[in-house]
């Protein structure tokens, strides 16, 4: 792309730039940084709107599936009011005016009982879906004493929430005065995972290196999750080191401070924002001590120690030099050790060792299993021979030459009747093999012909005539066939059958 760009060019187009980033995963910072050496830069501008771009698209294709819903009325409504303003993230409870009902996309002035739809009001407790956190839940009562479930919060406008409702008793009107409760305990989970998010960034650069930014995040009540730019699969090692060092920071009971200041200020102060996402003039900084510092519009814990605990769960390649990364925290964490404990407590029951010393337990096991069925590979070998040898002294010769057996086979393994076919036909040169076993309540049934035999007997043809004797069915080609059935008892038949049909050759 650089060899195309014109002798006086100081810039790549910002479509160039996003391309890299879409289709091959490379991080615009990263090709900032590549052609700053160059004396070049990225046409930012047109980059940003080559990916708002990309996101209109993803909107229309949403909608035109019926998966998004359309704000567009009720944010008029609401802003003609004032727009909606956010309680706070410490507020979990709140009075307000509702200023918009919406169903459909279409505004009403009554949301009835039973209904779905989208509500507006001039204050809100409940935190929109936004940055990558989701959005609250929980209950709103009407003073003329409607109950609506809140079942998701969105942030369609920077200066607009809206409510995602069912109306589970009365009707819901525009006017009135209600009263917003959001789910404190889900609110507090989906915290501890925002504020571990921020930890995990920092980790993340100290021990994978300085370079990885993150690419997109999803923090709900049970687990976060947490893209980053990573060309192939971090090493467990470093994951371990991760873990580790998160871990710490939570037990250092870091404090965590939010601050609003100027977007150019909160940069000078070492503050990380993130490629593709827009900001103010005035932002949110959120520091947690002097480990991390990044510009959040989320909620989060009043100190790290809040969050408990952090487990790592996954780790795996979403796009090309994308990395993903889940974990849980607190009590979904604690849980998660608690559920292996268990794992562990009953494997070392079974095994009837110590909980430390299980692994090394199942490791002479599986030593000790595969030894066996070394030994039992040459049994079964030796046991073949024996029975090759009784197959070969039983065959019957017709006038032409052509050696045949029909027998059924016992105490031999269904997968090892092929290998027995062909050391029977090797041992007796030209001939036709017809062989049974009975195995694990079904049967098996094989015909195996000579090359130089199949214009008398076709291998498919035969055992498709005899396999109905045993309920199944099968096939195969004119010098080889096998089938299954599942009725054993029909063996004796199938065997009497067969002799019937060779006996003329």
């Amino acid at each position: 792309e650089l060899s195309r760009l014109g002798a006086g060019a100081r810039q790549l187009p910002g479509d160039v730039a996003f391309r890299l980033y879409d289709t091959y995963g490379f991080p615009v910072d990263m090709t900032d940084d590549i052609l700053r050496g160059r004396g070049l830069a990225v046409d930012r501008e047109g980059f940003e709107a080559a990916l708002e771009e990309q996101r209109e698209r993803a909107r229309g294709a949403l909608a035109a599936k019926g998966g998004v819903r359309d704000y567009t009325l009720l944010v008029a409504a609401a802003r003609e009011r004032g727009g909606t303003r956010f309680a706070g993230a410490d507020v979990a409870e709140a009075s307000s005016r509702i200023v918009g009902l919406a169903r459909g996309g279409e505004l009403v002035d009554v949301l009835p009982e039973g209904q779905e739809g989208e509500l507006a009001t001039e204050c809100t407790p409940f935190y929109g879906e936004s940055g990558g956190q989701v959005g609250d839940t929980g209950s709103i009562l009407t003073a003329g004493g409607a109950k609506l479930r809140v079942l998701d919060t969105q942030k369609p406008a920077p200066d607009v929430i809206v409510h995602v409702v069912r109306v589970e008793q009365g009707e819901a009107r525009v006017g009135e005065e209600a009263r917003l409760t959001i789910d404190a305990a889900r609110r507090q989970a989906i915290r501890l995972n925002h504020s571990a998010t921020h930890l995990l960034h920092a980790a993340l650069r100290h021990h994978v290196g300085t370079g990885l930014h993150q690419q997109g995040s999803l923090v709900d009540s049970s687990r976060l999750r947490f893209d980053v730019n990573h060309n192939g699969p971090i090493a467990d090692a470093k994951l371990a080191e991760v873990e580790a060092e998160v871990n710490a920071a939570i037990r250092s009971n870091l404090p965590v401070s939010v601050t609003e200041m100027p977007y150019d200020d909160a940069i000078a102060a070492g503050a990380m924002a993130f490629f593709g996402d827009k900001y103010g003039d005035v932002v949110r900084v959120v520091k947690m001590g002097d480990y991390s510092v990044e510009l959040c519009g989320g909620t989060h814990v009043a100190r790290t120690g809040d969050i408990g605990l952090l487990r790592l769960s996954s780790e795996a390649g979403v796009a090309a030099g994308v990395r993903r990364i889940e974990a849980t925290t607190g009590s979904e964490a604690f849980e998660g050790v608690r559920r292996r404990e268990a794992i562990l407590q009953q494997v070392a029951g079974l095994l009837k060792v110590r909980e430390e010393d299980a692994a090394g337990r199942i490791e002479k096991l599986l030593a000790e299993a595969r030894d066996l069925e070394k030994k039992l590979a040459r049994a079964s070998a030796g046991q073949s021979r024996d029975v090759v040898a009784e197959l070969v002294a039983g065959a019957r010769t017709t006038s032409d030459g052509t050696r045949i057996v029909v027998a059924k086979v016992d105490g031999i393994d269904a997968k090892l009747l092929r290998p027995l076919s062909d050391r029977v036909r090797e041992a007796l040169g030209s001939s036709i093999v017809v062989l049974a076993a009975d195995g694990d309540g079904a049967a098996t049934v094989l015909v195996a012909v000579t090359a130089d035999r199949t214009s008398r007997v076709n291998a498919n043809d035969l055992v498709r005539s005899l396999v109905p004797l045993v309920d199944g069915r099968g096939g195969g080609k004119p010098d080889f066939a096998q089938a299954g059935g599942k009725n054993p008892a029909g063996i004796p038949a199938l065997l009497e059958k067969a002799h019937e049909i060779l006996r003329h050759l």
